[in-house]
C-alpha cells in the first residue's frame, strides 16, 4: 500500500510540475505581439434591442463612425420569419446594402443556435416536434441564402454557433444533432460556393468536429467570466495556450483557416446587460481592460479577430455619455 501511495505521489508531483511549466510558458513564453491582424466585430440585432438601441442606427455607427470593415452578422430566424411563411427582411436588406456600399465584408450566420443569449432563436410558432422543426429550419436557411447569395459583401456563411460545444442551458444537449448540422451544411453547399464557417469554444472545445466539416473554424477567446459562486473569474490561460492549441489542430488540418470569431470586449456579469449596475459593468470592461485584451490577442498568433461587445460600447456612449471604449476601439479599425 505504501508503494502505491508513493507512485501516486510521484505522478501527482509530475502533473503539478508539468502544469506549472505549461502555465509559465503559456504566459511568459509568448510576448511578441503580432501586427498584421484583421479586426472585426459581431453585430446582433437581439443585443441592440436588448439595450434599447435602434439596430439600423447602431449598424450605421459601426460602419460609418467606428470604421469597421469586417462584421459577423447573425440572421435570426425569429427576426425574419415571425409568422410561419411570412418573411420580413427589411432590417437585413438594409444591413446588406449598407455593407455593399461601404465595402464591408460580412460573415452571415444562419441556424437555430446563433450568437447571443439564450442561443436558440426559434420563432414561437416553430417550437414544436423536433423533426418538423428541423425541416422548417432548412427551409428558413434556404430562403436566407437564396435571398443574399448574390451579394459580394458576404465572404463566409456560418452554420449554427458552437453546435458541438454543449452548455448546461440555452441550447443544451440534444437540441441540435450533428446529423442536422450536416444537413444544413449540405444544403448550403448546394446553394452557394462560398466557404462555410463553424465555431467552437476556444477554451473548452475540441475542434476536430468543426475542422473536418468546415472550410474555416472560428473560436472564442475569453479572459474573464462570471460564476455565481466565485463571482469574477479570470481564466489562468495565457496567450500561448491558444497559440499552441491552434498549432496542434492545424497540424491535422493544415489547409483549414482558424480565426477568433468571438473576442471578449464586453463585461460578463451576474445578469444580462444592461441588467446590473453600470459602474460594475465598467469595472469589468473599460478602456484599460480593452487594451489588455487586444495586447493578449496579439500574442496568440491568430491573424483575424471579431470583437464581442460593439453594441455595448455604443450603448455606453448613447445612453451613458461615455465614449471611451468606442474611441479606443477606433484605433483598431
Amino acid at each position: 500500500m505504501r508503494k502505491i501511495f508513493k507512485i501516486f505521489g510521484y505522478i501527482l508531483g509530475l502533473g503539478v510540475f508539468l502544469t506549472a511549466i505549461f502555465y509559465l510558458v503559456s504566459w511568459y513564453g509568448f510576448q511578441k505581439e503580432r501586427k498584421d491582424i484583421t479586426w472585426g466585430v459581431t453585430f446582433s440585432t437581439v443585443m441592440a434591442r436588448q439595450l434599447e438601441l435602434d439596430p439600423r442606427k447602431t449598424f450605421d455607427a459601426i460602419v460609418d463612425d467606428l470604421g469597421t470593415k469586417e462584421v459577423r452578422l447573425p440572421v435570426y430566424w425569429s427576426d425574419v420569419e415571425p409568422q410561419e411563411g411570412k418573411f420580413v427582411f427589411d432590417d437585413y436588406d438594409y444591413f446588406i446594402k449598407k455593407s455593399e456600399e461601404r465595402g464591408v465584408k460580412l460573415i452571415l450566420a444562419v441556424g437555430i443556435k446563433l450568437p447571443r443569449w439564450p442561443e436558440c432563436f426559434t420563432p414561437i410558432w416553430a417550437q414544436f416536434e423536433r423533426r418538423d422543426q428541423n425541416q422548417n429550419t432548412l427551409r428558413y436557411i434556404r430562403t436566407v441564402v437564396e435571398r443574399y447569395k448574390k451579394s459580394d459583401a458576404i465572404i463566409y456563411w456560418q452554420v449554427e454557433n458552437e453546435p458541438f460545444h454543449v452548455y448546461g442551458s440555452g441550447c443544451a444537449s440534444g437540441k441540435i444533432s450533428s446529423g442536422q448540422v450536416d444537413k444544413e451544411i449540405t444544403l448550403l453547399r448546394s446553394l452557394d460556393s462560398r466557404p462555410i464557417l463553424l465555431t467552437d469554444s476556444g477554451e473548452q472545445g475540441i475542434w476536430f468536429s468543426s475542422l473536418r466539416r468546415a472550410d474555416v473554424v472560428g473560436v472564442s477567446m475569453y479572459t474573464q467570466v462570471w460564476n455565481d459562486v466565485f463571482k469574477v473569474v479570470r481564466f489562468p490561460l495565457g496567450p500561448g495556450f491558444y497559440q499552441l492549441k491552434k498549432k496542434f489542430f492545424s497540424a491535422f488540418y493544415p489547409s483549414k483557416k482558424i480565426i477568433v470569431s468571438e473576442l471578449q470586449a464586453e463585461p460578463w456579469g451576474p445578469s444580462l446587460l444592461p441588467g446590473y449596475d453600470v459602474v460594475f459593468q465598467k469595472e469589468l470592461m473599460n478602456k484599460e481592460r480593452l487594451q489588455y485584451v487586444v495586447s493578449f490577442a496579439r500574442r496568440t498568433g491568430f491573424d483575424t479577430f471579431y470583437l464581442w461587445g460593439v453594441e455595448w460600447w455604443y450603448w455606453l456612449g448613447e445612453k451613458q455619455n461615455d465614449w471611451s471604449l468606442w474611441e479606443e476601439a477606433k484605433n483598431l479599425f
